[in-house]
Parts: C-alpha cells; structure tokens; sequence
C-alpha cells in the first residue's frame, strides 16, 4: 500500500497551488497592464527607467514568473504521477461514489478576495496580497483543497469514493481522475498523495 513518504512535497503543493490561481493570476496581469498601458514603451537602460518598470510592472512580472513555474511543475507532476500510479498504485473496488467537481466553483470565490489590492504598483496593496496568498496555501497544503483546482477541473474529475481493496475492509478516500464517468463496481488504481487523497486511474476489467 502506499506510504506517508509518497505524499507530495511542499513543491509540488505549491504547483498545484500555483496553477490554481493561474485564471486569477492572468486576470490581474491583464487589468494591471491595462491600467499602466502608458508606460509600455522602451524607456532605455539606466536606473530610473528601471525603478518605472518596477513600480509599475514588478508585480505581474514575478506572478508571470511563478505561473511558468507553476505550469513546468504541473507537467512534471502529472507525468510522474501517472507513472507511479502505473507502477505501483493499489488496485481498488468503488463501492461508493460522489462527484465533487462543483466544488471548484466554490474555490473560484476566493478569487475575489484579491481584488481588494487593485494597484499592484502600490507597495501596500502587494505586501497584503503576498500576505493574503501566503495564509491561503498553508491552509491549503494541508487540506482537500490541495485536489480542488479549477484549472484541473477542465482535464481531470473530482471523486469522493468508498473503496476497498481486495475485498477487505471498505475505506473513504477523494480522488482525482482524468475518467469523467467513474461509476460504482468501477476498478481504479490509486496513489496517496495526501492524507485520504489520491490520484486515480481507470482500470478496465476484462469480462
């Protein structure tokens, strides 16, 4: 069975962190552009207009530089979570099972906390929002929320599932899965990524 030592680490929380915020991310980059279009030319190679792009566009240049990371992350994360769940994930039985996709609508409420800190050339409204983003992923490193991803949401479902494995006791999990149309007496093999999480993969049974 899978073990605590297979959890994911703090990077690949804060992929997953990350690209959950990535819509949210692209929206502020574009309205901070938006508001700021009159110092979008070259203004030279010298300290002042270098303190001008900082002012005005520091901000969206380091959440531009954290979405990339994010993204590169996220491709690496997948890749080697469908490897491990081929190669050693748990073959399990649904028993039981609810779709929680609509859960990630919930999330995209958290979306609009942000917007309170609208100029992000002013040191105030960054500081509060780093601070505010900060607060939300520990809680979110270390709860469901970590498989609740709207940008996920477009591939992958969100499953709360009974299970059992090889016919033994009957246990509760949340998973996540490319298979929009999981069903109970369904076959899955699964890989713990966190406490009751797991990332799934159909598995067809022959007749």
């Amino acid at each position: 069975m899978s073990s605590p030592n297979e959890e994911l680490k703090t990077g690949a929380r804060l992929t997953l962190f990350l690209v959950s915020y990535m819509p949210l991310f692209l929206i502020m980059t574009v309205n901070q552009l938006y508001k700021k279009k009159d110092y979008l030319h070259w203004g030279g190679m010298h300290k002042e207009a270098f303190a001008v792009y900082v002012e005005n566009f520091g901000a969206i240049t380091v959440i531009i530089l954290l979405v990339l990371f994010g993204v590169m992350g996220l491709v690496l994360l997948l890749f080697n979570m469908e490897e491990r769940v081929e190669n050693d994930g748990d073959l399990v039985k649904i028993i039981d099972i609810e779709n929680k996709n609509s859960e990630s609508i919930s999330y995209l409420f958290t979306y609009l906390l942000p917007f309170l800190f609208q100029d992000l050339s002013d040191p105030i409204s960054v500081f509060s929002l780093f601070i505010l983003l900060l607060v939300t992923f520990l809680i979110y490193c270390n709860s469901s929320m970590i498989l609740i991803n709207p940008t996920l949401a477009i591939r992958y479902s969100l499953y709360n599932i009974v299970y059992t494995t090889g016919g033994k006791n009957e246990k509760k999990g949340m998973v996540i899965c490319k298979s929009k149309y999981l069903d109970e007496d369904d076959y899955i093999k699964i890989q713990k990524i966190g406490h009751k999480l797991f990332y799934a993969k159909f598995q067809e049974q022959e007749e």
